[in-house]
């Protein structure tokens, strides 16, 4: 398995991955179909690591980098993680959050946080982070 970013190179193995996911796991979906116009418009805006095995993408960590300006914290948002349910338990996620941090270090990030999804599986991988704590915050959500 190798981490890799997202691109233009690997976005047609992307999209059938995204395809199965969708197929296998509607519920775990933010979104209800795979619009391919609308992901290859986003593509260059985004930043995702996909764990590719066998020349097909087997996951996915997207994520954001961003600034305070009163205190000048570096921040990053990670924004989804999905491993194709046929590879889970085999440390493709982990892989991921590795090849993350390093990024991130390289970044000067100061530290990143997520929202956990709510699942017996996920709380299993989050409660085995070093050096991170779990948090209930109230969120605003609009949408425009």
């Amino acid at each position: 398995m190798k981490i890799e970013s997202l691109s233009q190179a690997n976005i047609r193995t992307y999209l059938d991955y995204l395809r199965a996911a969708m197929a296998e796991e509607p519920e775990m979906m933010t979104a209800e179909r795979v619009d391919e116009g609308l992901i290859l418009e986003n593509l260059p805006s985004t930043t995702s690591l996909v764990a590719v095995e066998g020349g097909q993408v087997i996951g996915r960590l997207e994520y954001h980098f961003y600034s305070c300006l009163q205190d000048g914290c570096r921040m990053a948002y990670v924004n989804w993680v999905y491993v194709a349910k046929a590879h889970r338990h085999r440390g493709v996620a982990q892989a991921l959050f590795r090849e993350f941090e390093a990024v991130c270090r390289q970044n000067r990030i100061d530290q990143y946080y997520l929202i956990q999804a709510r699942n017996p599986g996920a709380a299993s991988f989050y409660g085995a982070f070093q050096n991170a704590e779990s948090t209930e915050q109230p969120i605003l959500r609009k949408n425009l």
